[in-house]
């Protein structure tokens, strides 16, 4: 009998991702338009009535600007929601796995950051998501924390990086910043060996998963813009040009001492882009 997986964000890029991998499992999908996050006692009622082998947790206030206009939400969805999972997790005997961000770290003069790696929030949003973390690692006794990079991948918004610039891409050019260095990854990727680390039962605790490699946000968009072949200029730009709220963390690869490192992220973009020419 197979697992019972409860998904909470199943319509986010991660959470489209995850819905292809685990389609063998008795999969139980929520988003907003089905709970409140913010609604502890809500959020336990679901829990409860779903009763869930593993909860995938993908729900998030994501967003250097946005915490910063709304530290509270950030603080309720961020922090004190988790806090209510790996509460939930302990009572019922139930694996969270929960999505968190290299935003957590700031800037790294060379190398990758890894697990054991302490981190340094600069913003509110690195630190809301950086305190569900700790309590996470300090309430669940079965957990799954995945640090994730910048993604690329399927989804319906058009609310993150790559998908904004492919939006402003369409007048012909394009600024990206060439000073803000991540390691890309392919949400697809990451969803398959996320259910690798589940159905082989790594031990317990923080997994960086990412594509192997470094590179600008003006690499990543290089390469897509390359692959799909689109009549584009691609400029080098400063992240300075583009004014933040809070102070941006720019120089945050990461890479795993516990586990393989995914295949090259030029190798993981060629393949989303011919998907993306399939969808289109």
């Amino acid at each position: 009998m197979s697992k019972k997986v409860l998904l909470l964000g199943y319509t986010g890029k991660m959470g489209i991702a995850l819905c292809d991998a685990f389609k063998g499992y008795d999969l139980v999908c929520k988003n907003s338009q089905d709970f409140d996050a913010c609604d502890f006692d809500a959020v336990k009622a679901m829990v409860v009535k779903e009763n869930p082998d593993v909860v995938f947790n993908t729900v998030a206030l994501v967003g250097i600007d946005i915490c910063e206009d709304e530290p509270q939400k950030a603080y309720e969805l961020n922090t004190l929601y988790p806090r209510e999972l790996a509460s939930l997790s302990t009572q019922l005997g139930f694996v969270l796995i929960h999505f968190s961000t290299e935003s957590i770290f700031c800037d790294r003069e060379d190398g990758f950051y890894t697990e054991s790696d302490t981190p340094k929030p600069l913003h509110i949003y690195g630190i809301t998501k950086y305190g569900g973390d700790c309590i996470v690692e300090a309430l669940a006794e079965k957990y799954y924390i995945c640090r994730l990079p910048l993604l690329f991948g399927e989804t319906n918004r058009e609310t993150q990086f790559v998908e904004k610039m492919l939006k402003k891409a369409e007048s012909g050019a394009v600024r990206v910043s060439a000073d803000i260095y991540t390691s890309p990854s392919y949400s697809k990727d990451i969803a398959w060996e996320v259910k690798g680390i589940l159905e082989e039962e790594l031990p317990f605790g923080v997994y960086h998963i990412v594509n192997e490699g470094k590179a600008s946000l003006y690499d990543v968009f290089k390469e897509i813009v390359e692959n799909l072949k689109l009549d584009v200029t691609v400029e080098r730009a400063s992240h300075k040009e583009f004014p933040s709220k809070a102070i941006k963390s720019v120089v945050t690869p990461m890479k795993s001492e516990k586990i393989k490192s995914l295949r090259p992220w030029r190798e993981a973009i060629a393949e989303y882009t011919k998907s993306f020419e399939e969808r289109s």
